[in-house]
């Protein structure tokens, strides 16, 4: 036999670009492969060569070897060189015990990742495990077009590897040709992985997600925070400048604040960690949050292992038997529902017998059986909230389903059992403790399972035995299946409001799991596509020069002026040159020389000058002069007529209106009658050049599950976003546009500079009712505000109260003018003291002086709401997608619940 086999052999466990050693065992495997092989071309042929399906030839024994020490591998032959499908090739992939198994490989590798691959059973139901728990834990990351990062995955316990993350691509090779990849061990060392494999099966799936790094890709990808050994995860390059390979490796910031690298691991001389660093010094992450986070690594590695094992979980394999619907427990039941908690019997049966509903977790029922079926009795285990019982449940095995542990069982529902799988039983006393748990304080998972443990021990039977509690991960997985069957919704709808309430409040919470664990099926409010309605009436050319004055100079002089006229006595040669100003506005500067008029006394100052600051203000000339405020505005200019009324609309304007009415023989001066016409002449100017397109018709939009979408409103769906093209930043993921939309200096450090990280947001009403939310995906933006509000509401609301409603007046307005014309945008009192450049008719405080409607909100809602869900802020980051949407939702649902019931008892009162 050549000795070439036994060279390369040699040579691979001698590789120098990575420090993980070829197990003997695998190097056998593949000397013996090509002993085998050999052998097969010598009885077949008598040569060196091998013979194939066709009768085909194939190169020497010795080129398989070449093949499979590759580090890439091609899902297509290039054409120069067309290779036919070995007949029996063979590659070492993990099994599900964690060894090593055969399938097709080598000079067939080709045949293994074009797919379909020819994988044994027990590799397909691996690799299938394996591409749920990447899709719903969110193990997978797109760095670049063709570049991921995917989450290792431990064969022995069927779950991913936790700070184990390895590079994969797929680059194109011709018209019709790729090559894949993979930086794992084993691919280096056998030219195919379960990484390509994934890269080859799932393109379309994987090229569908978003891309989390901007073009070009920076030397540092920060991937993800988790609550484990290795904190900050990042993705860095290996080179940069002129000798830029490509390459790059997973660096990780651990508990033991000591960066690792997977290349160099803790070495000083490591080129990849300084990248890593200065991103996470930029960002804060090392000096702010690491302490924080070290006091509780070990209570966060339980709850977060746990919770990642769980999302891992296909449940399609593992289903519920319970299938009908559960009411509400009795503490959270709304005045008009008259449910009935379903306790289980007194004295507790021994037994459970099939009935009518009994059906399989496949969904076969009892009914649809067709033949003879014997019953059998098997034990199982009833848990409720202080103690464990033995029964037996009878079942009938499942003639549709091929799984050895499936059977046709009760449901249970009627005595207040969930019966999970036949052998776990849980009550629905002990399920809606958690829930009662978890919405009142925060109740991680295995804190719970800690309490009911203890319990039990405090519960023995009449012999003194304590049957122990089920596992963490058991009763989770039972939870989510129990939570999913009961009726806690139809409630995002205040009582008092209405489902379409006049004032709503909006904000954005940072609640949620990281991007990377979003699926293809995220819709929010803010999605578009190439079907999307297109309108092109509206450009960034007419999104230009909103304010009242547009010359960023003048207005500068503007506020110079008026923090120089402050004093009693005024020092005209302190005054800023107000030529330019008076030849730009004249009306304005000759309403400023009212202010050091000699004689003025200082309440009609101080409205002056409060009214100059509003004009020189960035914001969009519509939050000082609404829509509807114009035509008053021109009457009084040409009468000087007393609409006291005016003073609701434009407060600035109905200040001055009520120091002149303390006059005995009032009237406006002329300046201001002036200046009350420049006004309404352009904030109209303004809107006619924006409301050039009404807003879409209503209609009702077919919308898929909210468990999916991860968008959840108690109104449907009316119409869908449009897209305007000729808007530069239209639709972004996060607000580019923040330095060209005025001076609002906490917008542009909160948005341009930090960029927030996806969550949630939430639209509330004023007695704290969630109306809705829906997943943020990248980062907070006036687009979801935006889109939330326009998608749902067939009327846009009267008020729109946001902590950024300085910046959200014009995103809306731009777009939609005609929509949100007599929509006011105000910044709630909490908020308020961070805008220091915003004009004061943002401000809620400012119009409450006016309207008793909105006095009598609470504006600071939302945040009442939002300190309610940092409550499951923790338990949430470390679930999967679905997970995080339906825990959501559960709390949301029980939170309004709660706000109804005391809104029905004051309302009783």
């Amino acid at each position: 036999m050549s000795q070439e086999p036994l060279r390369r052999v040699s040579r691979l466990k001698k590789v120098k670009d990575t420090e993980d050693i070829v197990p003997i065992r695998q190097a056998s495997r593949l000397l013996g492969a090509q002993r085998g092989t050999a052998a097969s071309g010598r009885n077949t042929s008598g040569s060196a060569t091998r013979t194939r399906m066709g009768g085909a030839t194939d190169e020497p024994a010795t080129s398989d070897v070449r093949h499979s020490l590759g580090q890439s591998s091609s899902t297509s032959l290039p054409p120069t060189a067309p290779l036919p499908p070995l007949s029996q090739p063979v590659l070492d992939l993990p099994d599900p015990d964690g060894d090593l198994m055969h399938i097709p490989r080598a000079a067939s590798v080709y045949d293994v990742l074009r797919g379909p691959a020819l994988l044994s059973d027990a590799q397909e139901e691996s690799f299938s495990d394996y591409w749920y728990a990447l899709t719903h834990v969110g193990g997978v990351f797109r760095l670049e077009k063709r570049h991921f990062v995917f989450q290792e995955w431990d064969s022995k316990s069927e779950s991913l590897k936790l700070g184990s993350y390895v590079h994969a691509m797929r680059l194109p090779h011709g018209p019709s040709s790729y090559g894949t990849a993979c930086t794992c061990p084993r691919s280096k060392a056998t030219a195919a992985c379960f990484h390509q494999l994934v890269l080859t099966r799932h393109v379309q799936d994987l090229e569908a997600l978003p891309i989390i790094a901007p073009d070009p890709i920076p030397p540092a990808v920060y991937l993800l925070t988790t609550p484990f050994h290795d904190i900050y995860i990042y993705s860095c390059i290996s080179s940069t400048g002129r000798y830029e390979s490509g390459k790059r490796v997973i660096v990780s910031f651990q508990r033991n604040r000591r960066w690792h690298c997977d290349s160099c691991g803790y070495a000083t001389s490591c080129k990849h960690i300084p990248h890593a660093v200065e991103h996470a010094r930029l960002a804060g992450f090392v000096e702010d949050r690491v302490d924080d986070d070290s006091g509780r690594g070990q209570d966060d590695d339980i709850e977060g292992r746990l919770l990642v094992t769980v999302g891992g979980r296909n449940e399609r394999k593992h289903g519920c038997v319970s299938y009908t619907r559960i009411p509400v427990p009795r503490w959270c039941a709304l005045p008009h529902e008259l449910t009935q908690s379903v306790r289980l019997p007194s004295p507790t049966p021994s037994s459970f017998m099939l009935d009518a509903v009994s059906r399989c977790c496949c969904g076969t029922s009892l009914q649809s059986l067709q033949g003879v079926y014997t019953p059998v009795t098997q034990p199982a285990l009833l848990f409720d909230l202080t103690q464990a019982y033995n029964m037996s449940i009878q079942v009938i095995p499942c003639p549709t389903c091929s799984h050895r542990r499936r059977f046709i069982g009760a449901d249970l529902g009627n005595v207040g059992v969930l019966n999970w799988n036949n052998s776990f039983l849980f009550t629905h006393d002990l399920l809606n403790a958690y829930t009662n748990n978890f919405t009142a304080s925060e109740t991680p998972f295995s804190a719970f399972c800690t309490t009911v443990r203890r319990s039990y021990e405090d519960h023995p039977d009449s012999g003194g035995r304590t049957l122990q509690f089920c596992s963490d991960e058991t009763f989770v997985r039972a939870w989510f299946a129990f939570i999913r069957l009961q009726d806690l919704g139809g409630t995002m709808a205040c009582p008092t409001c209405g489902p379409s309430p006049r004032v709503v409040i909006t904000d954005g919470v940072s609640l949620a799991t990281h991007a990377s664990k979003l699926t293809s099926s995220v819709r929010p409010p803010t999605f578009t596509d190439t079907s999307s309605e297109r309108v092109e009436s509206i450009s960034s050319y007419k999104a230009r020069g909103l304010a009242a004055i547009t010359q960023k100079d003048l207005r500068t002089t503007v506020i110079r002026f008026v923090e120089s006229t402050g004093a009693r006595n005024i020092q005209l040669e302190t005054l800023p040159d107000m030529s330019c100003l008076l030849a730009e506005h004249p009306v304005v500067a000759d309403f400023l020389k009212l202010i050091i008029m000699p004689g003025l006394d200082m309440e009609r100052k101080r409205v002056y000058r409060e009214l100059a600051r509003q004009i020189a203000a960035p914001d969009i000339v519509l939050q000082l002069v609404p829509y509807r405020a114009i035509e008053p505005l021109k009457e009084l200019s040409d009468s000087s007529a007393d609409n006291e009324w005016l003073q609701v609309l434009c407060p600035a304007f109905g200040r001055i209106l009520q120091v002149h009415r303390m006059e005995e023989s009032w009237h406006l001066p002329l300046e201001l009658a002036q200046l009350a016409r420049w006004l309404a002449d352009r904030a109209a100017t303004v809107f006619s050049r924006l409301a050039n397109h009404d807003p879409a018709p209503v209609s009702l939009i077919t919308e898929e599950p909210w468990q999916e979408t991860g968008t959840c409103y108690g109104l449907p769906a009316v119409r869908t976003r449009r897209v305007y093209p000729k808007l530069q930043h239209d639709n972004t993921p996060t607000d580019t546009e923040a330095e060209q939309m005025g001076d609002c200096n906490k917008f542009f450090k909160t948005y341009s500079r930090n960029r927030l990280a996806g969550g949630i947001l939430v639209l509330w009403c004023t007695h704290s009712i969630c109306l809705g939310f829906h997943t943020i995906p990248i980062a907070e933006g006036r687009n979801d505000v935006f889109s939330a509000i326009y998608t749902r509401f067939p009327q846009a609301p009267e008020v729109v109260i946001y902590d950024f409603a300085c910046q959200l007046a014009p995103y809306s307005l731009v777009r939609e003018a005609r929509y949100f014309a007599n929509t006011r945008f105000l910044i709630d009192e909490f908020h308020a003291r961070d805008h220091s450049k915003c004009g004061q008719a943002c401000f809620a405080s400012n119009v409450m002086q006016y309207d008793e409607r909105i006095r009598a909100v609470n504006t600071s809602a939302g945040e009442c709401g939002n300190q309610g869900i940092g409550r499951i802020r923790k338990s949430v980051s470390y679930m999967n997608y679905e997970h995080a949407v339906l825990y959501t939702k559960v709390f949301m649902d029980v939170w309004n619940r709660m706000v109804a019931r005391r809104i029905a008892r004051q309302q009783r009162a």
